[in-house]
């Protein structure tokens, strides 16, 4: 492993980190509704931020979106739309199932079919190489990890719902809640396929004269930007029926919209630092890179998950499922990483 694939790898590190811990702030928000936090952080995540940064990094964005086919550009439209309504699910599963085990479905999804559809579609003579199998072997056996940590969350749940009044019971919804985590992983798995799909954006920004790291990530202010709508309408519908609008105004949230702006930059970061490192990559970064990716998420949300208590009173059945689920998910981080070996 050369010094500029480690130097990718290390940034997927850190991207993951960030995007494990960006939804930390939603836990200590306790004066506004669901709808308040989550629209204070899309207006930042997928507006303001991408476009501020963008004008630092690669202000020729506009020239670059102008000469792109018009195919890309659709998938960067499309793709943004979908991703959007997916994130509204996402948020939705936080609420209702828990930290972890939002984040463990959701990216469960997200890492098999983020990594197989750009391989089948753009990449298919890869499949049966060293490098494909290994890959591909690798998003296997961390799927199964979150097949048992998913498992784990349901024997736990199921453990709390004995415990609990007729009330609580009906407000669990934990059904409800993985069936919406399923529909964020396939909107997540459609965004690497997008940013995969629209890789060219980043030569056309290159010769352009925008810098290394702008080039990277020249697609996510339009695709941000389109997602923006269906999430952004979806929290005001929310604060509309539940007459929330006056909560941003409520005596001592003012930290509150700090914590919203900590969110996107962890959140945009982490989208950042894995576009960079995809792109030191080179034209397969997107297959070795996310899965990598989505797995570092999972483990760090799942610490957080734990730190927060979400595991506290399971039995020792639940815990023995989780950590090897967990274990699964370690050893394909170390597989993805022996699999970069063969990538040329």
């Amino acid at each position: 492993m050369n010094m500029s694939t480690l130097a990718a790898f290390a940034l997927i590190v850190v991207a993951g980190i960030m995007n494990g811990s960006f939804a930390l702030p939603t836990k200590h928000v306790s004066k506004w509704n669901f709808e308040n936090i989550w629209l204070q952080y899309v207006v930042w995540t997928f507006l303001i931020l991408p476009w501020v940064i963008m004008f630092f990094l690669a202000p020729q964005i506009f020239t670059v979106y102008s000469n792109t086919p018009p195919l890309m550009i659709l998938v960067m439209i499309l793709g943004g739309l979908l991703f959007g309504v997916g994130q509204c699910c996402f948020a939705l599963s936080l609420n209702l199932i828990g930290f972890s085990l939002g984040f463990v479905i959701n990216l469960g999804l997200s890492i098999f079919l983020g990594f197989s559809l750009p391989l089948a579609i753009q990449h298919p003579q890869q499949i049966m190489t060293p490098f494909g199998l290994i890959t591909l072997s690798a998003c296997i056996l961390a799927v199964i990890g979150l097949i048992l940590s998913n498992y784990a969350g349901n024997l736990h749940d199921k453990e709390k719902h004995e415990l609990r009044s007729p009330e609580d019971k009906q407000k669990r919804l934990y059904g409800l809640g993985v069936i919406l985590a399923i529909v964020a992983g396939l909107s997540s798995a459609g965004q690497n396929l997008s940013f995969s799909f629209t890789a060219q954006m980043q030569q056309y920004a290159i010769h352009l004269g925008a810098t290394k790291m702008g080039a990277a990530n020249i697609m996510w202010p339009g695709f941000l930007t389109c997602a923006f709508i269906p999430y952004a309408l979806y929290m005001l519908y929310l604060m509309h029926k539940n007459k929330s609008f006056n909560k941003f105004s409520a005596k001592g949230t003012g930290i509150y919209y700090l914590f919203a702006i900590f969110m996107s930059i962890f959140y945009i970061g982490s989208v950042f630092f894995y576009s960079k490192a995809s792109h030191i990559i080179g034209a397969l970064g997107p297959l070795v890179g996310w899965p990598l990716f989505m797995v570092l998420i999972i483990l760090v949300s799942t610490f957080w998950g734990w730190r927060s208590g979400e595991w506290s009173g399971c039995s020792i059945k639940v815990k023995h499922t989780l950590w090897l689920g967990l274990l699964g998910l370690v050893l394909s981080i170390a597989i993805l990483g022996y699999s970069s070996v063969f990538h040329t």
